[in-house]
């Protein structure tokens, strides 16, 4: 079985194709840092096998992130066959990566993108010429694109690439004469040449593996100084690629890839907030309370028909134990069914989410909020994190690999979970929905901006402490405006419901199970009918709990039960709060719920401070624990333990001022004061050293106020 790797710039369309290939449904995005790890699978075509490898996206073979050594260390590694896919759009640019897979030795097969598209606008190109002049062949993305494909890999050995004239102005035999042969072997897979050149572009990756000695790095070091390599080898290259492309062009019409009219909208500077906000407002319109609302509540009926009455009548009609008929009722059913009628909002959610990466628009705000996220110690690129975060945190926190200063993707990540990621929305469609009525889409909107401001405000704190980050050049392609894929958006549309149903049915309805147990049974495993007064397990743990949560307001052990399992995952608040309250099965769930929490009959009740405390609460308090998995394994542990501190603590702290305030309590209040006070005068001393920096970028040589 022979290995196909995928590699190109980010954003010429690897995961697109790698879908296509192998019938896999992979996330693809409109920005750099989808693809954060290589993914493979098998491809059977014609009763040959091959394995499919998507890498991540990457400019050139120096790497500045830890995807792009990811695709470094394939290269280095292996030796397979390498399907170099480039866009046509911006084919001067995605030469540059051709060119050093040659200069490793390697012999790409070029896979040409949106040939159609360029073609469109004017430009044609002689692919012909371009395979003779390179010696490499090429395939254009059409109706026999898998028969080419094979057909090409079968005869690629008859090609070798070109030999790369500019070779001969480099010191590449001077660095070869001064490794040893043994250290120029660790490098079987490339070319000689191509460590050379590494070198001189002091890539301190290789260097680090060659293991230098110290007369070694001295008489390196005496070459290097000759002359800026990094940029003389640069100008080489796109020489190089400049006479190809002038050779290979048939005709030409100058355009700016990426650059629109309606850019001047988008991006202006008194325009492009309001348009986000207005389209976050219509999104979350859509999903909370128009129409998400109305598909929610014809879901909930059908499942009550369908799934609920059935099941209990049955139990009943067969004589089933009472306390089966409670498991299944008020367990099972209120607990895990009600949540599958929250899959519309979900669906709609992704479905605004999808149509903002495919379109586009998703690059344009990185570069939106490069300057802001700046003064907060972050980078444009955090912005995709952020986003994401908005569906699911866990997949969201791996798109900080994408970011190449360390720091600034340690506080990425750690600020990703104050993000309201689509696990919450059953707490605010239930809790909120109750209390705020058609008010309610702007209680969520303010819950959304006090997640990103909280944010913010974190990274800025962690920035001026231990994490200050590196000032790094913020580079970032825009991609054309593309009508999205209609095939594409039900993909993310069926992945994101497909994760949510496999939760609800496998982890959601495991914990209901155990949650209604330890509601049901006391410690010596009596079953405590909800009319009983005895203590269950579940109430002699809350209540045990809940004094911490008396100065929020929270001090309710049902509430305090629901937040700890909430932990397991978000959407088991409302799910523990229905068995707590012992809602029977074939129910309009969200209103009857609702109905329960304003009703000081239940177990779990609120008031409204209350309702919106544990609303902010849920937002802030803590990451899920698949969350808590993937910052451990991006962040390490050490800055995973600080991340869940630092949240839980600026959750209680919030709420504990919102609620003291709320209650009048004179002595809260003047601690409060204080802590205002204090909490003022830092940000004025961070406000006054941000400007008093003069340029954003710090640059040496400005001495103006940007």
């Amino acid at each position: 079985m022979r290995d196909i790797v995928l590699i190109g710039n980010p954003n010429v369309g690897k995961t697109t194709f790698y879908n296509f290939l192998t019938k896999s449904f992979e996330h693809t995005g409109n920005w750099h840092g989808v693809t954060v790890d290589k993914k493979q699978k098998k491809f059977n075509f014609e009763g040959k096998t091959f394995n499919i490898i998507d890498m991540p996206g990457v400019y050139s073979l120096s790497s500045f992130s830890f995807e792009e050594q990811v695709t470094i260390n394939e290269l280095l590694n292996k030796d397979s066959t390498i399907l170099n896919i480039c866009d046509a759009n911006v084919l001067r640019r995605n030469l540059y990566l051709t060119v050093q897979l040659i200069e490793m030795g390697k012999t790409p097969i070029l896979f040409l993108n949106f040939d159609k598209e360029i073609k469109n606008k004017g430009t044609i190109y002689d692919y012909d010429k371009l395979s003779k002049l390179l010696n490499l062949q090429i395939i254009l993305n059409n109706k026999l694109v898998k028969t080419n494909l094979i057909d090409k890999i079968n005869q690629n050995n008859k090609f070798s690439g070109t030999n790369m004239a500019y070779f001969d102005k480099l010191p590449i035999c001077e660095i070869l004469n001064i490794l040893t042969k043994k250290q120029i072997g660790k490098f079987s897979f490339v070319k000689k040449e191509f460590i050379a050149i590494k070198i001189l572009e002091n890539d301190e990756n290789i260097i680090k593996e060659l293991k230098l000695s110290e007369q070694q790095e001295k008489k390196m070091k005496l070459v290097i100084s000759r002359k800026d390599y990094v940029q003389y080898i640069a100008e080489l290259r796109y020489n190089y690629i400049d006479e190809i492309i002038t050779q290979v062009t048939i005709k030409s019409k100058s355009l700016i890839y990426g650059k629109y009219k309606i850019d001047n909208i988008i991006l202006n500077k008194f325009f492009a907030i309001p348009i986000l906000f207005i389209l976050l407002f219509l999104i979350f319109f859509l999903t909370f309370s128009s129409l998400g609302a109305y598909l929610s509540d014809l879901l909930k009926n059908l499942i009550d028909v369908i799934i609920g009455v059935p099941i209990i009548k049955f139990l009943t009609y067969i004589n089933a134990p009472i306390w089966i008929i409670d498991l299944f009722s008020n367990g099972i059913i209120a607990g895990v069914g009600g949540l599958f009628s929250f899959i519309p909002q979900i669906v709609i959610l992704f479905l605004f989410l999808s149509l903002l990466e495919e379109s586009g628009y998703m690059s344009r705000l990185a570069f939106l909020f490069e300057d802001v996220f700046y003064k907060f110690g972050l980078s444009g690129k955090s912005i995709f994190t952020i986003l994401m975060s908005f569906g699911c945190t866990t997949s969201a926190v791996l798109t900080s690999r994408n970011i190449e200063d360390k720091n600034t993707k340690i506080k990425t990540a750690m600020i990703s979970p104050y993000m309201s990621c689509s696990a919450k929305i059953p707490i605010y469609a239930v809790i909120g929905g109750a209390f705020f009525g058609k008010g309610n889409i702007f209680v969520i909107i303010l819950l959304y901006v006090i997640g990103i401001i909280v944010g913010l405000v974190v990274a800025n704190i962690l920035s001026k402490t231990i994490l200050k980050s590196d000032t790094n050049a913020f580079i970032l392609e825009f991609p054309p405006y593309r009508i999205p894929k209609f095939k594409q958006i039900l993909l993310v549309i069926y992945q994101n419901c497909k994760s949510f149903v496999i939760k609800v049915s496998t982890i959601l309805l495991s914990f209901s199970i155990i949650v209604w147990v330890l509601q049901n049974f006391s410690f010596s495993f009596t079953y405590l009918p909800n009319d009983s007064s005895g203590e269950s397990m579940l109430k002699t743990i809350g209540e045990a709990i809940s004094v911490i949560f008396r100065p929020i307001g929270l001090d309710n052990w049902g509430i305090v039960v629901s937040l700890i399992v909430g932990v397991m995952a978000k959407e088991m608040v409302v799910g523990t709060m229905a068995i707590i309250n012992g809602l029977p099965s074939g129910v309009n769930f969200d209103k009857t719920l609702g109905l329960s929490l304003i009703t000081s009959g239940y177990i779990i009740n609120f008031s409204p401070l209350t309702a919106l405390i544990m609303m902010i609460f849920s937002l802030l308090y803590l990451p899920c624990i698949s969350t808590i998995a993937v910052l451990k394994k991006e962040i390490g542990f050490k800055y995973t333990l600080i991340a869940c501190v630092i949240q839980f603590f600026i959750a209680y702290f919030i709420c504990f001022v919102i609620y003291q305030i709320a209650v009048g309590n004179i002595v809260s209040k003047i601690i409060i004061s204080l802590l205002v006070i204090v909490g003022v005068l830092i940000i004025f001393i961070t406000s006054y050293k941000l400007n008093k920096k003069g340029c954003i970028y710090d640059c040496k040589n400005c001495k103006k106020h940007c």
